[in-house]
């Protein structure tokens, strides 16, 4: 697997546009409710550590970073957009 920068990049835009999906998803299925999304974000991680761990040789140091450090982060913004903007009640509201 020999990746240029411009397909890195086009790896890690892939990547955000489906952490936004799986958050917005997410946020609909959770109806409201904050820590669903959370949990989501945080297993995908602990899914994606040993599979980056696997290729660390085979991108750089900043990939890894940049994908790691931003799965969380993008699948709550994802919720965000479910929610119009609004941060995720952390209660549902039945």
């Amino acid at each position: 697997m020999d990746f240029s920068l411009a397909m890195m990049i086009a790896r890690l835009i892939l990547g955000a546009i489906a952490s936004i999906i799986a958050g917005a998803a997410c946020a609909i299925i959770a109806r409201g409710v904050r820590w669903p999304i959370y949990l989501f974000g945080l297993l995908l991680l602990v899914m994606f550590v040993p599979v980056h761990v696997g290729l660390w040789t085979t991108f750089p140091l900043w990939y890894h970073l940049v994908f790691l450090g931003t799965l969380i982060p993008l699948i709550e913004v994802g919720g965000r957009l479910v929610n119009g903007g609004h941060r995720v009640a952390s209660i549902s509201a039945t």
